[in-house]
């Protein structure tokens, strides 16, 4: 577990199966050989298992198995304690995959006090086309769902600087577009870690 990739390949699964393409794109920095050699170790370990499906072009997922979910709350802790001691602005050139970030939510929310339930829909806006994310709110539960066709009882919305400012130290929510239970998607937002104020 101690190599620099295994964590967030496990992060990046929390949510569900995804393609090694998607994998890599999220995954700043990482070239496909070595997320190829990542997922044959994490297969090999019994962490993740690839799926092939019969398509031409041919497609596989990847998926985390029980062992691999097992990460979660570690790497979540590792999410949560980023957020809170090692988040800061970005730097000039630096590259922030809000839709990875956000992906990330059902683990940066484990330790919040109770929301409210509802779906909470979030959409990244961008040049040929929006990425949305839905999530479950039950109880102290979080989870993400492929989007339905029944309106979201929250959801915001705005471009990768909207949302670059409000998942920022600042939490700066202006740029951002509530609908639906307004306050319910404030207290989403506002229940994701955050550092402490500096005396």
């Amino acid at each position: 577990m101690g190599d620099h990739w295994t964590l967030p390949i496990a992060l990046q699964l929390a949510g569900g199966r995804k393609r090694p393409v998607q994998l890599q794109r999220q995954l700043t920095g990482i070239s496909s050989s070595v997320l190829d050699r990542r997922l044959q170790d994490m297969v090999a370990l019994g962490l993740a298992r690839t799926e092939r499906f019969r398509e031409m072009p041919p497609r596989v997922e990847v998926a985390l198995t029980e062992a691999g979910r097992e990460l979660l709350p570690s790497a979540g802790a590792l999410a949560r304690w980023g957020m809170r001691h090692a988040w800061s602005a970005p730097r000039a050139g630096e590259l922030i995959d809000v839709d990875a970030l956000l992906g990330l939510l059902p683990l940066l929310l484990e330790q919040a006090a109770r929301l409210p339930d509802g779906t909470f829909e979030l959409t990244v806006e961008q040049p040929g086309g929006d990425l949305r994310r839905r999530f479950r709110i039950a109880g102290c539960e979080v989870s993400e769902q492929q989007a339905e066709e029944s309106k979201p009882t929250a959801s915001v919305a705005g471009d990768t600087d909207a949302w670059i400012a409000a998942l920022g130290p600042a939490r700066d929510y202006q740029r951002l577009r509530f609908a639906g239970r307004k306050a319910l998607a404030r207290r989403v937002l506002e229940a994701l870690p955050v550092a402490p104020e500096k005396a």
